[in-house]
């Protein structure tokens, strides 16, 4: 990832809340789940649109591609930052 797109955007801490609607960048080319289960759904996916206000219990997050809310999948949440420009 160049510098630029690296300071776009920010990790956030496990117990972060209020994340739902939120736009994120997947950190990895081939994400997973906490329980590290690939998530195939998202190969060659940049983007993603948070669908929970905060991480569950195994620290995942559903998450799906920006604009293709029928794919949904689970991301650990070490693997997603969030967008500088939103709160």
């Amino acid at each position: 990832m160049e510098m630029s797109q690296q300071s776009d955007v920010r990790h956030f801490r496990y117990d972060a809340t209020r994340l739902r609607g939120k736009r994120m960048r997947l950190m990895d080319d081939l994400p997973t789940s906490d329980a590290g289960h690939i998530q195939e759904s998202l190969r060659g996916v940049t983007d993603v649109i948070c669908l929970e206000d905060t991480p569950n219990l195994m620290h995942d997050l559903r998450v799906h591609p920006v604009d293709r809310p029928d794919v949904v999948a689970r991301v650990e949440f070490r693997q997603l930052a969030i967008y500088n420009d939103q709160p």
